[in-house]
């Protein structure tokens, strides 16, 4: 639709493994977008973080072409399988519709500063990629969020700081929160996305008086969200209409250079 202009920076595609979603692929998904005016979304699907990218990068190109360039994708770094995840990145790096890298240090029971992840941080560092993390905080109920700790990333920070990291969840909905908070305001290559159910209260305000609006990004969490849930949140946030334009457009075409100008 031509009036669509807002960035959906954190998405997913696929059954989610932890429950049933009726409706999670591109179609689904770009019927969404089409119905709220959201013009792009970037992410992956879930086979890619279950399995790795060696063999799921080439169906998301073909998707960002079918989708006419709405739908761009990260490929998926498992340090569990290193050589066959940069294989695939250094194949589709020059591809059209790749946006950046994906790490899911709780998923892939591999704590953020693990050495295994070098590989990951210098190959964006060597291409201009930014890295899409997912972070959180503390949980009593689900101990490997515990790997995904903001302050877990910071020796990463401080070494590549060419590298633009985006914080997926703005470090959870727990105390780990304030230091994705600190780290924003302490790194500039530190960003946070809203992505998933961190109904903190009054989260978008907060964040606006906490950090710089420029380093919040919207994002849904797709199928695992409605996008509407974090959509609304922004839309009807006690903070100014340029900070709203910042959060749910400017911020992703920058830190992902997704090229073109936004509305």
């Amino acid at each position: 639709m031509s009036e669509a202009f807002i960035v959906d920076a954190h998405v997913h595609l696929g059954q989610p493994g932890a429950f049933f979603a009726p409706e999670t692929g591109a179609a689904e998904l770009l019927a969404v977008m089409d119905r709220l005016g959201i013009q792009s979304a970037i992410g992956t699907d879930h086979l890619s973080i279950h399995e790795g990218c060696g063999t799921t990068l080439p169906g998301l190109r073909e998707l960002f072409e079918r989708s006419q360039g709405r739908l761009h994708y990260l490929g998926v770094f498992d340090p569990r399988r290193s050589e066959e995840c940069l294989r695939a990145l250094e194949a589709a790096r020059d591809w059209p519709g790749l946006a950046g890298l994906k790490i899911h240090p709780s998923f892939h029971r591999t704590p953020a500063e693990h050495p295994s992840y070098g590989p990951a941080w210098r190959f964006a560092a060597e291409y201009g990629l930014p890295i899409l993390t997912h972070s959180w905080s503390v949980s009593d109920t689900n101990p490997v969020q515990a790997l995904s700790t903001p302050d877990r990333f910071e020796g990463w920070v401080r070494q590549f700081p060419e590298v633009r990291l985006v914080l997926g969840h703005a470090g959870g909905r727990g105390l780990q929160q304030e230091d994705a908070l600190r780290m924003a305001n302490e790194y500039p290559q530190v960003y946070l996305d809203i992505a998933g159910d961190v109904f903190c209260f009054r989260l978008i305000e907060k964040l606006v008086e906490r950090v710089p609006v420029s380093k919040v990004l919207f994002g849904s969490d797709f199928p695992w969200l409605d996008p509407r849930a974090n959509l609304s949140r922004v839309l009807l946030a006690d903070v100014p209409l340029a900070a709203k334009a910042r959060i749910l457009v400017e911020n992703a075409h920058r830190v992902y250079r997704l090229g073109g100008t936004p509305c």
